[in-house]
């Protein structure tokens, strides 16, 4: 089953990843050609977070976790590694995670905006947790600007502040951040978050414009 990698880089005060002429954008590129070269590698997503720009998000998707952990393994990373820390200052952060509906993830990431929501839990989710969050896609089928959502629950088990345990982390396209931030208004929100929300301790969300490598 295809797995998605989610990495999250703190970038270098000054490295400007969206000019294309900037040192900064030439190492992201030359790392980007480095994973397009890997196998198993299928669809490399990427964008800064819009709340904080300073912070690179990559959403790469693999056939297998199994084909990352080879990469990880392999002789190439350690350079590679090396490489993508000319442009990254801090900690990388780095999970993985099998979204449902199968393709619904390209959906959400092809939209104009997608909100990142990730929901930390004591333990793991309830059983129940990712149908329930298929029932809440029924009420925004309707929501203007609403395109579509992915789910997935973490392989790893993940700390945030005093909660530990897997976390669901929820993808969802808009036609822009307004459209997100306009439905919260509403009372279709306040009646279906609690299915996004369920036993959750804690919740970090955000909105990137993600672009595709090819």
């Amino acid at each position: 089953m295809p797995t998605t990698e989610i990495a999250i880089m703190p970038l270098k005060a000054g490295a400007d990843i969206g000019d294309y002429e900037s040192p900064a954008a030439s190492v992201l590129n030359n790392t980007f050609d480095t994973l397009r070269a890997m196998d198993g590698m299928q669809q490399l997503n990427f964008g800064t977070q819009l709340e904080d720009p300073s912070k690179l998000q990559l959403m790469i998707t693999w056939d297998s976790l199994k084909h990352h952990q080879d990469f990880m393994a392999s002789e190439a990373y350690g350079p590679f590694m090396q490489r993508a820390g000319a442009i990254v200052d801090g900690e990388v952060s780095i999970v993985h995670a099998d979204f449902k509906p199968e393709g619904a993830l390209s959906k959400a990431f092809s939209a104009p905006v997608t909100e990142v929501a990730t929901f930390y839990f004591h333990g793991e989710p309830p059983s129940d947790y990712v149908e329930n969050v298929g029932k809440l896609d029924k009420t925004l089928q309707i929501v203007d600007g609403y395109l579509g959502y992915a789910i997935g629950i973490t392989h790893e088990t993940v700390e945030k502040e005093d909660v530990k345990g897997k976390a669901a982390v929820v993808t969802i396209g808009w036609q822009t951040k307004e459209a997100h931030m306009a439905f919260r208004e509403t009372q279709a929100f306040k009646d279906n978050i609690h299915l996004l929300r369920s036993e959750s301790k804690k919740v970090t969300m955000w909105h990137v414009q993600f672009m595709q490598s090819v």
